[in-house]
């Protein structure tokens, strides 16, 4: 599963057969086949920092930072190649809403403070070309630190504490492992095919930004995906094959970030 960032910002799986003598018997790799996350083991979710004072609003925690005029204008965004523009609008006391634009996606998200000012929900709805939407996602923070005199409330640090709805499209990864190829796939428009410990290659998707990615193999129950941007790391994902076969562990890391977004997806 992907993780959806805070209001301000934008990046979450066949069959082989080997001949084996001189019949053919399916070789089916152990990562082969649907995942879906599973919001009941979710974890690790970071913290978002922001201000709204004066009129202009900034994210802090976003990557890169970003600061811009709460106007409801669309706003380029500087070093972010992912984004075409962005919008807030103050739409009262304790809530705004942000309007991102970007090839991948166009996403409207609804930021509301609760009246005693310690948790804050947010509501994004998606389109994503090529994808049957729109698609409506919920998550929720709690207050790690306060806002300054005369802010706004949305402004200070939230620690991420759970996505409470996300759509079964955000939620699929489609793996398959053929020898020493790895394929990857989810229904929101991301692919590739690499080969362990071989060259990084591209990530075909609606991306403005060239994405390469390159996969290695930790033993028989673990893959690990580092995907740059433009030469830049932007994450690296370890899937953790669990004993059982049909529960995968998806841990997703992003420089910058102090904690690792991990959601365990079960096989269909």
């Amino acid at each position: 599963m992907t993780r959806l960032p805070g209001p301000a910002a934008a990046i979450a799986l066949g069959i082989a057969a080997l001949p084996l003598g001189s019949a053919a018997a399916a070789a089916v790799s152990p990562f082969d086949g649907t995942w879906i996350a599973d919001l009941t083991s979710q974890g690790g979710l970071p913290e978002d920092d922001y201000l709204l004072s004066g009129g202009i609003y900034s994210c802090r925690s976003c990557s890169p930072p970003r600061s811009y005029p709460a106007d409801g204008k669309p706003h380029a965004i500087a070093g972010d190649e992912n984004v075409t523009s962005e919008a807030v609008t103050v739409t009262g006391p304790r809530s705004i809403l942000t309007r991102i634009v970007s090839p991948a996606m166009t996403r409207s998200t609804t930021m509301t403070v609760s009246p005693d000012g310690q948790t804050a929900t947010y509501v994004s709805i998606d389109h994503r070309p090529g994808v049957k939407g729109p698609l409506r996602t919920e998550y929720l923070a709690r207050r790690a630190a306060a806002a300054p005199p005369g802010a706004h409330a949305v402004s200070g640090k939230w620690q991420g504490l759970r996505y409470v709805a996300v759509p079964v499209q955000l939620r699929t990864t489609e793996l398959h492992v053929t020898g020493s190829r790895f394929r990857y796939r989810v229904p929101i428009g991301a692919s590739y095919s690499a080969t362990f410990g071989g060259d990084a290659v591209p990530v075909h998707g609606p991306y403005r930004g060239k994405i390469m990615a390159a996969v290695t193999r930790n033993g028989d129950r673990q893959i690990v995906a580092t995907l740059k941007q433009d030469g830049k790391l932007v994450a690296t994902r370890t899937f953790t094959l669990l004993p059982d076969g049909k529960s995968l562990e998806i841990a997703t890391t992003s420089p910058g970030s102090d904690s690792t977004f991990r959601v365990m997806a079960r096989k269909q």
